[in-house]
């Protein structure tokens, strides 16, 4: 007979029947509908349940997670923690980017999560008094439970993380969190066998912060059976189609384009559907839950360490976003370079980087509406014109009043009389000159000669205050632009091409709306206006700067013609909303000044 000692002896060294994080989760964790669109028991996306598996793995110390927004990344991340600190109690640190981010969310949001998670809550203590938890060591802050001490510290400084060592290590939002903050945080789990870090964040650059970890890490990507052709897919924003051009992932009706070239949104929102790569069967929201349900991860780095997974999932994945509203919301922040870098950080949940101005121009004839070369287009027509050595390369474009542009015509001539006759052809209201390089005295006095409607200018590589542009009034005889000699002046517009280079290379490639081409523009035209691009490059003190080229044998001068002449739009008043009505409409309108007869007495000294 097995006596009542052999019993209890057998249960303290029986194996521990574990379960799974996923199903522990479900069992344990609340999500209040304050926090969460999906209130009540966790459910845990079935791309969430690899993470969550790597957390109990003691082959894995390491876990990235780079994704985008409402794909459940803090959800993934309560039910780790809970998970750890509830099965394998151990001290940890959880970084935020300041204190009082992690003030309010451990008051708001973790602590009564640990209200509603009965294992953890178990494991807070008791006051003696009043039979409750213990709120002194139970604190926003500090959570001095009885197997184990959890501390959240803001990344504002060094001080704030440096402690006792720790075995779990949680970095949330680490591209806000300075590196040598992440270094000071690492040195707490330095010398341990076993611990884990878990690093999560919606990228910013690509140097320093979780897309640089989720490079280190194996690079693991979901994949989808297609519901069409069952081929395994994964959701991307572009993609190549099965003759190889380039195109978004995302397609709608055509006729939801109009012929201004705006959007019918309703339109959109009844046509968005998602192409597969391999047959271009139409995928739609439908479609997603069983096919992430499918799903797998796989790793694209097969050189990554043994013990680090790193995930990048966009908002594609999250059951929540829809085809349509990811499109529409590109649609609308495409015209505003600080929009559209928060919809690829936080929705494609990827770096801001070159890749998104660099594109080739393989979609360029996209740009072309239905109008002939040299129609006349937009209410206020531009000439930009670059300074050749024996030539002169222009543009002229058309603005509506809203920004919007067309391209009326290009070309090079030889002499500004031809010039002129562009000029007068197009009908324009302005033109602006580069005036740097070796002919500057002769473009001076051209601009004096047509100072009514021309202007001079030189671009610079960035303006001092990030100005986009600085007025100067001229001398073009003197050089003089104080006013201290001479009273003939011309206006002088230097140009910050740093901010018009950015806004043109988004134009091109119709990350930004409105520019457009005429039908079937020339070869030679594309070529110029895609002949730009940026790099990085390493110097010899290891830093990393980004540092602009130029394709061989194509030539920037209508590249060049179009920053001039959208800047002068700007200038102008175009698309401007702090001004009504445009200079150039103004100084038309402006009733010439009769001369002021200055002598006294009806004669001159010289009479």
């Amino acid at each position: 007979m097995v006596s009542l000692l052999d019993r209890e002896l057998g249960k303290l060294f029986a194996p521990r029947l574990l379960k799974p994080p996923v199903d522990w989760a479900f069992d344990n964790c609340v999500l209040r509908d304050n926090v969460s669109e999906l209130p009540g028991s966790l459910k845990v996306f079935p791309y969430a349940e690899s993470p969550l598996n790597d957390l109990v793995d003691p082959n894995i110390n390491k876990v990235t997670l780079c994704w985008g927004s409402q794909s459940s990344k803090t959800t993934t991340m309560y039910a780790g923690i809970a998970y750890l600190l509830s099965e394998f109690p151990k001290d940890t640190l959880w970084i935020m980017p300041s204190a009082e981010n992690a003030r309010n969310f451990s008051k708001g949001r973790w602590l009564p999560f640990i209200d509603d998670c009965s294992p953890l809550k178990s494991q807070c203590p008791v006051s003696p008094a009043s039979g409750r938890v213990d709120t002194d060591k139970i604190t926003n802050m500090r959570q001095e439970f009885l197997s184990c001490t959890l501390t959240f510290a803001g990344a504002g400084s060094e001080n704030n993380v440096k402690s006792a060592p720790v075995a779990y290590l949680v970095l949330d939002e680490i591209d806000e969190i300075d590196p040598d903050i992440r270094l000071a945080a690492l040195e707490r789990i330095k010398g341990r066998r076993e611990y884990k870090i878990i690093q999560t964040s919606t990228p910013k650059e690509e140097v320093g912060g979780i897309w640089e970890e989720y490079l280190y890490g194996d690079q693991r990507k979901y994949f989808m059976p297609c519901p069409h052709c069952d081929e395994d897919i994964e959701f991307t924003w572009r993609q190549k189609d099965k003759s190889g051009n380039l195109r978004y992932s995302i397609a709608f009706d055509d006729d939801a384009k109009l012929e201004d070239g705006s959007y019918d949104f309703h339109k959109i929102y009844a046509s968005a559907r998602y192409l597969c790569p391999c047959c271009d069967g139409e995928i739609l929201d439908a479609h997603k839950p069983g096919m992430i349900k499918a799903g797998q991860w796989r790793s694209t780095n097969l050189n990554a360490p043994m013990g680090h997974r790193s995930y990048h999932l966009s908002s594609m994945y999250a059951p929540a976003i829809t085809f349509a509203s990811l499109m529409v919301n590109w649609l609308q922040v495409s015209s505003s370079p600080h929009g559209l870098r928060k919809f690829i950080q936080g929705n494609l949940a990827e770096p801001w980087r070159e890749d998104w101005i660099n594109q080739d121009q393989a979609e360029a004839n996209e740009l072309e509406l239905d109008y002939e070369r040299g129609e006349l287009r937009g209410e206020f027509r531009v000439m930009g014109v670059d300074t050749q050595t024996d030539s002169f390369w222009f543009v002229v474009r058309g603005f509506d009043r809203d920004g919007t542009s067309y391209l009326v015509d290009y070309g090079q001539v030889a002499s500004f009389s031809e010039l002129d006759l562009a000029f007068d052809q197009h009908k324009c209201h302005a033109a602006i000159i580069d005036c740097a390089g070796d002919r500057t005295s002769e473009v001076y006095e051209e601009v004096y000669r047509r100072r009514s409607k021309w202007f001079g200018s030189r671009g610079w590589a960035n303006l001092q205050g990030e100005q986009p542009y600085r007025l100067q009034m001229k001398d073009p005889f003197t050089g003089d632009a104080k006013g201290r000699a001479g009273k003939s002046k011309i206006r002088y517009l230097h140009v910050n091409k740093k901010i018009y280079e950015e806004d043109m290379s988004r134009l091109r490639t119709r990350q930004m709306s409105g520019f457009y081409t005429f039908t079937d523009t020339p070869k030679v035209y594309y070529d110029q206006l895609f002949s730009t691009y940026w790099t990085k490059q390493t110097d010899k003190s290891g830093h990393i700067k980004v540092v602009k080229k130029i394709k061989r044998s194509k030539g920037d001068h209508l590249w060049d013609c179009e920053i001039l002449a959208r800047a002068l739009s700007k200038f102008i008043g175009i698309a401007r909303i702090d001004r009504d009505t445009a200079i150039v409409e103004a100084q038309e309108q402006r009733p010439k000044k009769k001369p002021i007869n200055r002598s006294r007495g009806g004669a001159s000294f010289w009479s």
